[in-house]
């Protein structure tokens, strides 16, 4: 009964008109589609001081409920850990439905994610951004980043495992634990940029790369550095703020050490306690004064020395 239920809502789909002009949203489940229309609704909002009032013209959003659906419309370009894309040249998201989202993924965060790259393809013109920043950025709007992401870059930190900002251009290739860093160190590359420079200097930054100005030359004018200073200067900012003294400290291993260790310390001395009242008693045993003896003056006949 509830397979032939999902036959007939996914069957039932169709394209939802979205509160913002040109955007159209295709869901295979029906009820999906006005939750999706008011997370983009409030991460539009919340582009604004980032973006001004650039937001994409025409965009369709996908919310499938199969891979073969979801692997059909993004060209089978996107690597098995993947939930969602944004492709801007079709003017397409394509998201998977919490029905077959992997891991612990939520719709919202997803929504967000990709529209925040539609947003900033049509800021740019299309023109090719940073692959951190633009990650990086979608990271702020969705909101995403949790205690997960901040223990795991603080351990790749720890043991060196930190992925250079370069390379993070071939994100697609990463192994799931590998692209878990790089999405991390993403979301932290483009908050160190915006709480250092500000929101003005990521417009600047930004209007560089919508004139085709080279990286070096955006970064030079947003930041007074090249993009090798920049990154040079995270990579400092980055083990300034992590060390195995403070990742120890916030890690759940760290407390699960201490609790076993005042367990163990309870434990101890509940023993120590336990051990020492034997004592007692055995001496109480070998030395008591109040023995009984008998009655001086009727002895036992059967053991007069008794």
């Amino acid at each position: 009964m509830i397979r032939f239920l999902i036959i007939i809502w996914l069957a039932a789909s169709a394209a939802f008109a979205g509160s913002i002009p040109g955007i159209r949203i295709i869901a295979d489940i029906p009820g999906d589609a006005p939750y999706v229309d008011s997370v983009i609704a409030v991460t539009a909002a919340r582009l604004k001081p980032l973006l001004g009032d650039t937001v994409p013209d025409s965009l369709d959003i996908f919310i499938v409920a199969t891979a073969g659906k979801f692997d059909s419309l993004t060209e089978n370009s996107i690597p098995d850990w993947g939930a969602g894309v944004a492709i801007p040249y079709l003017h397409r998201i394509v998201i998977k439905s919490p029905l077959i989202l992997p891991g612990d993924k939520a719709l919202g965060e997803l929504v967000a994610h990709e529209y925040t790259h539609m947003a900033l393809a049509a800021r740019v013109g299309l023109q090719d951004v940073p692959r951190w920043l633009n990650e990086g950025m979608a990271m702020y709007l969705s909101a995403e980043w949790g205690w997960g992401d901040n223990m795991s870059i603080g351990w790749a930190v720890v043991v060196g495992n930190i992925v250079p900002l370069t390379e993070i251009e071939h994100l697609n290739r990463f192994g799931g634990s590998q692209a878990g860093i790089a999405y991390s160190e993403s979301y932290l590359a483009f908050r160190y940029f915006l709480d250092t420079y500000g929101q003005s200097s990521l417009r600047i930054l930004l209007d560089n790369f919508e004139k085709h100005r080279n990286i070096d030359r955006a970064f030079m004018a947003a930041m007074g550095g090249n993009y090798h200073s920049f990154e040079k200067e995270f990579m400092v900012y980055l083990r300034g703020r992590y060390n195995v003294v403070i990742v120890l400290f916030n890690s759940e291993l760290f407390w699960i050490i201490v609790t076993a260790l005042f367990i163990a310390a309870i434990v101890a001395v509940r023993l120590r306690r336990k051990r020492r009242l034997k004592e007692l008693e055995q001496y109480d045993v070998y030395h008591s004064t109040d023995f009984d003896y008998g009655k001086p003056e009727e002895p036992d006949e059967d053991n007069p020395w008794d």
